[in-house]
């Protein structure tokens, strides 16, 4: 009778990975307690110390919103002065804005 060679194998390596484990912490690494120690306080010091930010969080908060305005500003001029025609820095009037408003009013 033909044996198949991966039972033979089951039968000869009969422990599980749990009995493998179990048996390898009973033998141990082989190394006294005082190595782990210096392994530890090694991996301690070559750990990365935390750096201070050069730019706290909410300074760059207040830098995004500051450049989202000034993106914003700068589109407005674009689009007012090169796409529409006009004066660039009529944009930025209040007398502009208000004749945009009384236009949208009106058409409702």
């Amino acid at each position: 009778m033909v044996q198949n060679h991966s039972e033979s194998n089951n039968n000869e390596h009969s422990t599980s990975r749990e009995e493998y484990k179990a048996n390898k912490k009973k033998q141990g690494s082989g190394k006294s307690p005082k190595d782990a120690s210096k392994r530890e306080e090694m991996k301690r010091d070559e750990m990365p110390k935390l750096k201070e930010r050069i730019i706290p969080i909410w300074l760059r908060l207040i830098i995004v919103l500051l450049l989202f305005a000034l993106c914003l500003g700068a589109g407005l001029a674009i689009g007012y002065g090169v796409i529409g025609d006009g004066d660039w820095r009529d944009v930025f009037s209040k007398e502009t804005w208000q004749h945009i408003v009384d236009l949208v009013k009106k058409d409702q």
